[in-house]
């Protein structure tokens, strides 16, 4: 489980970068935990283009908002981004 920041490119506004973790489990699905703030919101999330993520050790890697779903609970720190969906 990496540890990192995600940077969020956002269309007209200045971009958001937050500290985390990316995670996947035994079914190929990958996402990422925003550990703090800033954040991205649903409605900065409705703007988002590309996501890079930058772990503390390793090579950076970047997604597509488009492909990514966003999800937001209250139970987490902040939102969780699927990027890459289970195999079924």
């Amino acid at each position: 489980m990496p540890t990192g920041t995600m940077t969020v490119e956002i269309t007209q506004a200045p971009a958001i970068t937050g500290r985390g973790s990316l995670q996947s489990d035994n079914s190929g699905q990958i996402w990422f935990d925003y550990a703090d703030r800033p954040y991205p919101s649903p409605i900065d999330w409705k703007k988002a283009t590309t996501l890079t993520f930058k772990p503390d050790m390793g090579k950076q890697q970047v997604f597509y908002a488009s492909n990514t779903q966003y999800f937001f609970n209250a139970g987490w720190t902040g939102p969780r981004l699927v990027l890459q969906a289970a195999r079924r």
